[in-house]
Parts: structure tokens; sequence; C-alpha cells
């Protein structure tokens, strides 16, 4: 119980948790359950790369495919995806259809 101090929650009762992908150590807060890293490294994903992936998801390339080619993770395009959902309009106002003359 020597470990860092819980970011979530302050607690002092931390183990070792295994090593994330990027080969850093995890933590398990004993208090709360929070699993962290310290120091994490967060990669911003600029504008001008949201903007390719938007102009990339109008020529109906696959999802994968724009994930390799971009170099951004599917769990962020599917983030994007759903923040993109939220300012399109579900339903089209469409005019009703004139009236048939008999």
């Amino acid at each position: 119980m020597n470990g860092p101090d819980c970011p979530a929650c302050g607690g002092v009762y931390t183990v070792k948790n295994g090593h994330a992908h990027t080969h850093k150590q995890r933590y398990l807060c004993r208090v709360c359950g929070d699993q962290f890293t310290l120091n994490p490294t967060w990669h911003r994903i600029s504008p001008e790369t949201e903007a390719l992936v938007d102009r990339l998801l109008t020529e109906r390339l696959s999802h994968r495919g724009i994930c390799r080619v971009v170099g951004v993770s599917r769990s962020w395009l599917r983030r994007h995806l759903m923040k993109l959902e939220k300012t399109v309009p579900h339903s089209l106002q469409l005019p009703d259809p004139p009236a048939k003359k008999a």
C-alpha cells in the first residue's frame, strides 16, 4: 500500500495492477476501484485531422480504412461519429406530395 494516491478519490490504498499498452505501470485504488496510470500521455486529434476524417467519410470509405490511413483509433472514430450524429437532423421536413387529380 505504498503506491501513489488515487487521483479520483485521494485514497492511499493503491496497488500495482499490470501494465498499459504503452508499457506504463497501472495502479488500482482499493477504496474506489479506479484504475489509473501516472502521467498519462494524451494525443489530441488536430482540427485538420478531423476535417480530413470528415472528407473521407463523405467518400464512403470503410471506417477501418479511415483509421489506418489517418492514424486514429476506432474508438475515437466512433465518438467522432456520435458527435457528428448530434449535429445532423434525424427527420427531413419534406413537403407533402401534391394531391392527384381524378
